[in-house]
């Protein structure tokens, strides 16, 4: 798998891809989410560099033979450990919330993914990016 720099564009587009493609596929509902709720914006990501990393998640990531999507733990983990900066785990972390529920539906893999962010991350209730994402308290609520 390929790695990106800390905190990098490509790092955090990396991670809204699998926030996407968490629940197996790709709904085109999420994937027109991140163009329509400004998540690129916010994140100061430009569209093509989201589409450059969309098509190599695609590319790089192996498949079952019924089409669907297989990510191992470690790849998650190596995704997760390049976003550094706290305000910017925060601000992925809601945006993966947002993404998930574009389509309505929470399905398995995409609370497994956020469970684990909020984990590794240490994001807690009531974070606002303003201080340390620190040891986490409770299971967090997304936040918008």
């Amino acid at each position: 798998m390929r790695s990106y720099p800390p905190d990098s564009p490509q790092a955090v587009s990396r991670l809204l891809v699998l926030c996407v493609i968490a629940d197996g596929g790709g709904s085109p509902l999420e994937i027109a989410a991140t163009y329509r709720l400004g998540i690129l914006d916010s994140a100061g990501i430009q569209e093509d560099v989201f589409d450059q990393v969309l098509r190599e998640m695609c590319t790089d990531l192996p498949t079952t033979p019924d089409g669907l999507v297989r990510v191992e733990t470690e790849m998650i983990d190596q995704m997760l450990a390049e976003i550094l900066r706290p305000d910017l785990r925060l601000s992925v972390w809601k945006a993966m919330w947002q993404l998930s529920y574009a389509d309505d539906q929470l399905a398995d893999g995409e609370l497994a993914l956020l469970l684990k962010a909020t984990s590794a991350w240490g994001i807690k209730e009531g974070d606002k990016g303003s201080g340390p994402v620190a040891a986490r308290s409770s299971v967090p609520h997304p936040a918008t």
